[in-house]
């Protein structure tokens, strides 16, 4: 199976990150509007590597009449700017940013000053905070897109499929190869659920995961 995620991207803007953050002389609000800028366009990336990819997966049943797979303005905004816990990813990097300014938490790992921990989230800086909501946003947005793309061609099945490496939580192992109707949520042993991985409703169950759909 293609993979969805754009990986060699993501760790390009992890890098970027960690040498901006990586001095003390931030200008936050400069800095702010450029890091919401290349978030937003990893982010479109995502989202089209979602709907390329599963349209490629599911060659063989293709529609004669592909037009209706191609994303609109309107899908691409409601899935980017979806609510996570009640914030979208843009009020999060606001938020972070915010504690840096204020020296609530440091601008890059070891850094001196604060030791200050974000009681919500648990990290101290703001590369870690900035590269996790990469992450996990980037993931959640390639999966939505591949799921609806996956919807629109007419699948019926979706089967989970984790790397089948040890970073795999022990939440989404029991799911490796469980197929269910596309319209169905796949549950997890600590009562958690989703309809696609990234999209759990517990936190933990999101962050750094990798996992994809397979569809059919």
């Amino acid at each position: 199976m293609p993979t969805i995620l754009p990986f060699d991207e993501v760790n390009n803007f992890n890098t970027q990150i960690r040498e901006r953050f990586s001095t003390e002389k931030l200008k936050f609000t400069d800095d702010l509007d450029d890091i919401l800028d290349m978030m937003f366009d990893l982010f479109l990336l995502a989202y089209a590597l979602g709907n390329e990819a599963t349209i490629e997966n599911l060659g063989y049943m293709l529609p004669e009449d592909t037009s209706k797979l191609k994303p609109t303005k309107e899908e691409i905004t409601k899935t980017l700017d979806e609510k996570v816990a009640g914030k979208t990813w843009r009020e999060r990097v606001k938020e972070y940013f915010g504690k840096a300014e204020k020296g609530e938490i440091n601008l890059a790992p070891g850094q001196s000053g604060t030791e200050n921990q974000d009681t919500e989230s648990g990290v101290t800086n703001l590369t870690d905070a900035i590269i996790r909501i990469a992450e996990t946003e980037t993931h959640r947005i390639a999966n939505t897109s591949a799921l609806s793309t996956a919807k629109k061609i007419g699948a019926t099945a979706k089967t989970w499929a984790t790397m089948m490496d040890d970073k795999v939580r022990d939440t989404h192992s029991p799911l490796e190869g469980e197929t269910i109707p596309i319209d169905e949520d796949f549950y997890t042993w600590d009562d958690d659920f989703a309809p696609a991985p990234g999209l759990f409703q517990l936190p933990q169950n999101n962050i750094n995961c990798r996992c994809e759909l397979i569809f059919s």
